[in-house]
Formats: structure tokens, C-alpha cells, sequence
């Protein structure tokens, strides 16, 4: 028997594939996304469970059109109840993505990172969060704009900047050589990037003023964009959030 979770977001679905019996740590069996509105990956998601497998569809999108598609579905909505012990004073407004990355990292899910008593948990991805959990409590924590929306943010919010996108074979931080725009194109993208560098390195910084040996968990689309040098210990895992949803998908239809 498998477990399937679906992630719908804003713009695009994500779903995944893991063996039922498997501890949180283990990477799901195969990863796949498509825009969040189409029909055709729905019909194509279906095909691929079989009668015996479960499914979770969760997600801050639209649930309705992917959740209809399986009747049995197990589904998690932004606002319903988590198990996730926080001190979020609006429990219903926090994201499920951020509930999942933090319990993911409580129960286990980061392969082989030793203990530490406090962890930072970023997320790069439309926008950027970081959560801070100690002794098995969520804290609180941020969220600012990811590094297209400030790209955007930039061409809509003058006059004769241009919109600059993030190029797809960008999969590594930018060359240590090149940390200065030699053109605007890319001034913005060394903006943007440097900006949630250094965003991310000055709140570990003052964290690990309060937490000593503070853990820092990094996933996300555009991490491997960052340069972090400066953070230790750190430990990344692309697969972090459906992880967590995976390790909740099994607490709450236990």
C-alpha cells in the first residue's frame, strides 16, 4: 500500500508517492508538479493510485477540483486543527506548508542530523519563511517576499526598471567573482538574491545569540540559489514539506 500527498498551491500542484510504513525520513518514491488549474494533471494523478492506496490533498490553493477527484481523499484545509503544539495566537492562520516543514523536522524527518534543542526552518519558495521551534514547540515566525516577487516588486513599483526573471538554469548561488551587476538585469537579480542571503544569515545570527548550537533546516525551490556560507550547522532536503505532510497524514488518519 502507498500514501499519496497532494500539495495544491497558488499556482502549482505538487504530489508525491511514499511507502505507507516508512519512518519520516524516508524520501518519497517519486515527486511530481503541474499548474494548479490543470484539468488533464488531475486526470493523470487519478490514474496513478491504485484502489488500496490513501491519499491526503492539502495545500493553500484550491482543494475542491483535486480533492473531488478521489472521493476517499483525507483532506487537510487551511484553518483545520493540527497537532503541531505553537504559539501562533491565530492557529487557523498559520500555513500548513510552515506546520508541516516544522513537523517534519520534529519527528525526525531531516536523514541523519543529530539532535539540537532548537531549529531555524527556512523555506524558500514564493515567499520566504523561517520558523523557529524549541523543545517540541513552534515559536512563531517570518515571512518576507521570495526572490521573484521582489523581482516584481521592483519593475511594477518604478518607472524604468525592468521585470527580470529568474533564469531556470540558475541552479547554484551566483559566482563569488560577480558580486556586483555589471547591468541592471543583473543588479535586480543580485539584489533579490543578496537580499534573502543576508536576510536569512542576520536572523540566524541574532537567533544563535539566544539559542546557542541553533539547527537550521533549508528547503525549498531557490535555496540552492542562496549563498549561506556562514551557517552552521545546516542541513537541506528538497522534499522537507511533503515530508512533513506525509509524518501528519499518518498522526491524524492513524
Amino acid at each position: 500500500m502507498k500514501h499519496w500527498v497532494l500539495e495544491v498551491g497558488n499556482t502549482r500542484a505538487k504530489w508525491a508517492c511514499f511507502e505507507a510504513d516508512t519512518g519520516p525520513s524516508a524520501a518519497p518514491l517519486l515527486v511530481r508538479s503541474a499548474m494548479a488549474t490543470d484539468s488533464p494533471a488531475v486526470a493523470a494523478w487519478f490514474q496513478e493510485v491504485a484502489t488500496q492506496d490513501k491519499v491526503m490533498v492539502t495545500g493553500s490553493g484550491d482543494l475542491d477540483a483535486w480533492a473531488s477527484a478521489l472521493d476517499s481523499a483525507f483532506v487537510l484545509r487551511p484553518g483545520d486543527p493540527t497537532p503541531l503544539n505553537s504559539l501562533v495566537t491565530q492557529r487557523q492562520t498559520l500555513g500548513l506548508d510552515r506546520v508541516a516543514n516544522a513537523w517534519a523536522v520534529l519527528h525526525g524527518g531531516l536523514m541523519d542530523a543529530p539532535h539540537h534543542e532548537t531549529w531555524m526552518i527556512v523555506d524558500v519558495g514564493t515567499c520566504v519563511t523561517m520558523d523557529v521551534i524549541h523543545r517540541d514547540q513552534h515559536l512563531g515566525g517570518i515571512i518576507s517576499p521570495g526572490v521573484q516577487m521582489r523581482l516584481q516588486a521592483m519593475a511594477q513599483g518604478t518607472a524604468r526598471l525592468p521585470q527580470s526573471d529568474l533564469p531556470e538554469q540558475l541552479s547554484h548561488p551566483l559566482s563569488a567573482s560577480a558580486s556586483l551587476g555589471t547591468h541592471t538585469q543583473g543588479a535586480l537579480l543580485r539584489g533579490a538574491l543578496g537580499g534573502i542571503s543576508a536576510e536569512i544569515e542576520g536572523t540566524w545570527a541574532s537567533l544563535s545569540q539566544e539559542f546557542p548550537n541553533l539547527g537550521v533546516a533549508l528547503t525549498g525551490g531557490d535555496v540552492p540559489r542562496l549563498e549561506l556560507r556562514d551557517i552552521l550547522p545546516k542541513f537541506a532536503d528538497a522534499h522537507l514539506t511533503l515530508k512533513g505532510f506525509h509524518a501528519l497524514f499518518k498522526h491524524l488518519h492513524a
